[in-house]
């Protein structure tokens, strides 16, 4: 059993104005006899005998002593005033907020978060906004897929892959995958030449491949910072992944044939 050791109050140094300051504030949170039921006991436990205590705290003798018997005996508990109904300890029950409502007006989603003067309007012509906070609200538990698949105009599966997406990447694979395939001129043919050089050469040494690799080894290799996303889309639109069984067995074979002219 962990033990603590003895105070002495003798080393210690107080100061009224402080001390005065934050009673004032524990009595506010707290109530007058809880703090005073606190002071006696820890006045107690630093060794003061109870009639200094009463009178430092302003009460009687009997008083002192069953205040601490009582927390000797019941714990936090018997902090309270046990004559009123409900302890001064146990804090106030949490009110039950409303579900989140949406609608949708014209060309706004309109977000009822409940009380008044609390809706989020989004522009349904701003998709990307549109599907960053509604699946984020689903991953929240605080909309339903079907809401949201219903928002965003797309499937409830597809919603709630795009859902753990957002969970797994963050807010840019949304953005990749909605500007990759429109915006292709930020890959140039010299960067898509090092994703074909990188490609074949994971093929030939490995036998296997992918976005994510090829990506970090153009940031290593190249200074190329590319998402694996963007990677994979580009891989596709070359045709390179029908190759990569193919490609190690045509390198194999002209090696052989190669040895066998030598």
């Amino acid at each position: 059993m962990q033990k603590i050791e003895t105070i002495d109050c003798q080393d210690l140094s107080f100061s009224a104005a402080l001390s005065k300051n934050r009673i004032d504030r524990a009595v506010g949170a707290l109530g007058v006899g809880v703090i005073r039921r606190l002071l006696c006991f820890a006045l107690y436990l630093l060794g003061l005998n109870r009639m200094d205590i009463g009178r430092s705290l302003g009460l009687p003798a009997e008083t002192v002593k069953s205040v601490i018997k009582t927390l000797l005996r019941d714990g936090l508990s018997a902090l309270h005033d046990r004559r009123r109904q409900s302890p001064t300890l146990t804090p106030p029950p949490c009110p039950q907020l409303p579900p989140v409502v949406l609608t949708q007006e014209q060309d706004v989603v309109v977000l009822d978060l409940g009380g008044q003067d609390r809706l989020l309007k989004l522009d349904q012509n701003d998709p990307l906004q549109l599907r960053i906070v509604l699946l984020s609200l689903l991953n929240s538990g605080l909309l339903t897929a079907q809401q949201v698949a219903e928002a965003i105009g797309l499937s409830g599966a597809r919603t709630k892959s795009l859902a753990q997406q957002l969970l797994d990447d963050g807010a840019l694979s949304l953005i990749d995958r909605r500007q990759g395939q429109k915006q292709d001129y930020r890959v140039t043919a010299e960067i898509k030449a090092e994703i074909i050089q990188q490609f074949t050469v994971d093929i030939i040494t490995a036998g296997q491949t992918s976005g994510t690799k090829i990506s970090e080894e153009l940031n290593q290799r190249c200074r190329i910072t590319l998402p694996a996303r963007t990677v994979r889309h580009h891989l596709g639109k070359l045709g390179l992944p029908k190759i990569k069984h193919s490609l190690p067995e045509l390198v194999s074979a002209l090696k052989k044939n190669s040895n066998d002219g030598a």
